[in-house]
């Protein structure tokens, strides 16, 4: 069955690859911290763009998290370490990334870049491209990036793989934010003869030493707020300082607090050197998206997350609580 886009997508995908197919070296960058959705993506198109001859690195500011280290291609990214490798660029393509900040340390690079190629599926994106695809109603970038591929030439299963992945992960396998396309796309690469159920167990269901350590210790600081409509948790710098832990090994912890009975948000503080991480998930009533704004953050309305720079852990958790509190549950 023949998935069908609205003329504006059509030729949003059109101007795109008019640009790749023309120009010949290619730089892919995606959001720090990155996630499943934004790897996906990443490799999917690299994949295309290699098939047709041109030149193209994928480069990001953080490593890739180990859960992912299964996707085909993932050893080909790289971890920005010097502007000038960057520099003989035509096109920077920009994946599943609000703003340029968002970027990180690649930001530099990107801006020096001659055309920039920005598509993403979050309603707060700046539109700092050349070519801005911006459509929240798809439920993740990979999603888009199918299309793109698509009108490229014949998806393999190696991208396929990598696609599956970037769904599954931003809808938490199909649970939230679908869109008019999810199922038929995922049908589609289902067909190509990946595994879903491997790809699925790989992301939400090989948990290692470090998360199941951290988690106990997180557990310790469960909170229920507005008659246990919202629920709480944080992970400390000691935290993950006892688990020998990293902030990837926290996949799946906000998920936790909403698979709750009862709960319609749940919240998640993650505290760093140089401020708090806020990651929110709701079950649809209420519009986390709106809270994450106010403070330089974004996402949708089910699932969104902000950072509060020079803020003590308790300082934040008291500030988004007191948000919540104002919602109508």
């Amino acid at each position: 069955m023949e998935v069908k886009l609205s003329l504006q997508n059509k030729k949003k995908i059109e101007d795109i690859v008019e640009v790749l197919k023309n120009k010949k070296s290619f730089l892919i960058t995606s959001h720090i911290n990155i996630d499943g959705d934004g790897i996906g993506s990443e490799i999917s198109l690299y994949i295309a763009l290699k098939k047709i001859g041109k030149k193209v690195e994928i480069i990001n500011q953080d490593r890739i998290p180990a859960i992912f280290k299964f996707l085909p291609f993932s050893e080909v990214i790289k971890t920005v370490s010097n502007e000038e490798e960057a520099k003989n660029f035509e096109v920077g393509i920009v994946i599943d990334c609000g703003n340029l900040d968002r970027a990180g340390k690649i930001k530099k690079i990107i801006k020096k870049l001659p055309f920039i190629i920005n598509i993403d599926h979050h309603l707060t994106n700046s539109q700092f491209g050349n070519i801005n695809w911006i459509d929240p109603s798809f439920s993740s970038t990979g999603e888009m990036i199918y299309f793109v591929c698509d009108k490229l030439g014949n998806i393999d299963k190696n991208q396929a793989v990598c696609l599956y992945t970037s769904i599954i992960y931003d809808t938490y396998c199909f649970t939230h934010h679908l869109s008019n396309y999810t199922l038929d796309v995922a049908k589609k690469l289902i067909n190509l003869k990946i595994n879903p159920e491997k790809i699925a167990q790989k992301i939400f269901c090989e948990k290692s030493i470090q998360s199941v350590i951290l988690f106990k210790l997180a557990l310790e600081t469960l909170k229920f707020n507005k008659k246990k409509k919202v629920c709480s948790m944080k992970v400390t710098k000691e935290m993950f300082k006892r688990a020998k832990a990293k902030e990837e090994h926290t996949e799946g912890f906000v998920e936790f607090l909403i698979s709750i009975k009862g709960v319609e948000v749940g919240v998640l503080f993650k505290e760093k050197d140089k401020g708090v991480k806020v990651s929110m998930r709701s079950k649809g009533n209420i519009d986390v998206e709106s809270i994450a704004q106010r403070y330089n953050g974004g996402g949708h309305r089910e699932a969104a997350g902000c950072f509060l720079e020079n803020k003590g852990i308790e300082e934040v958790e008291a500030i988004i609580m007191k948000e919540l509190q104002w919602m109508e549950f």
